[in-house]
């Protein structure tokens, strides 16, 4: 009898954890996107003072869910979108505001694509 709620207390511990992996996975790449969105939106409305200091804050964030992320999912896209990042904080340094929309648009794009490959679907399992 022990072993069978000792099996029991193990399997929810496993559904709950990969559960709440997929959670975090699917809201840290939603709010990326979103977060890129905004950027994109100052840049366009040219205030790029506030657009770089998201951007920072942007970096800040994303280090911390990158430790996370690589760590339930080692995947290169992750380490990509953090370098991605620094070029658009190069970019807004730069004063290259052009690069810096195009920036936050691959950076959304790499989100997107990374949450599609990420996440469990059954086209992803098959």
């Amino acid at each position: 009898m022990a072993k069978i709620i000792l099996t029991a207390i193990l399997l929810v511990l496993i559904l709950a954890l990969g559960i709440g992996e997929q959670v975090f996975m699917s809201t840290s790449f939603d709010e990326l996107s979103e977060k890129c969105e905004n950027i994109k939106t100052l840049l366009v409305q040219k205030r790029y003072r506030e657009a770089e200091f998201t951007i920072s804050q942007l970096k800040e964030w994303w280090g911390e869910r990158r430790d996370i992320l690589e760590f339930t999912c080692p995947n290169n896209d992750i380490k990509d979108i953090y370098k991605e990042i620094g070029e658009l904080e190069g970019t807004i340094y730069s004063q290259m505001y052009d690069d810096s929309v195009t920036r936050t648009n691959v950076i959304k794009s790499m989100a997107e694509n990374s949450k599609n490959l990420l996440i469990y679907r059954i086209k992803n399992i098959l």
